[in-house]
């Protein structure tokens, strides 16, 4: 391989990791927006080992959930906001035709133990 070619392999390899180390997403933003994909894809087999053993959720619950958020369009952002009840994180998720608000509750070992969405009021 030429030297031009490596420097600009190189290159491109810095850009990625620089871009990646700039995102502005929080762990708990990355969370919520897979969570949300994979309700969207009516799949939670990519979520799987993220929820907790204890929590029990239903196929029907899944496919309902999938239904709604599916019908809202292309999912454009997660993003947490605050104040939230201690213990949970809050988020707004903007989607190509509406906004919903979000809930994520973690226990002590990472593992989501309640995950609730419901569709932001407007006119407030």
């Amino acid at each position: 391989m030429k030297s031009s070619h490596i420097g600009a392999l190189l290159c491109a390899l810095t850009a990625t990791v620089i871009l990646a180390g700039c995102s502005s997403e929080n762990k708990y933003e990355r969370e919520a927006d897979r969570i949300t994909r994979a309700v969207m894809a009516d799949d939670l087999t990519p979520v799987r080992n993220d929820i907790s053993p204890q929590v029990q959720i239903t196929r029907a619950q899944v496919a309902a959930a999938s239904d709604e958020l599916s019908q809202q369009g292309k999912l454009l952002s997660v993003k947490e906001v605050t104040p939230c009840a201690a213990g949970i994180h809050c988020f707004v998720l903007k989607f190509e035709k509406h906004t919903y608000d979000e809930e994520l509750r973690m226990d002590d070992q990472g593992k989501v133990v309640a995950w609730r969405f419901k569709m932001a009021q407007t006119g407030t």
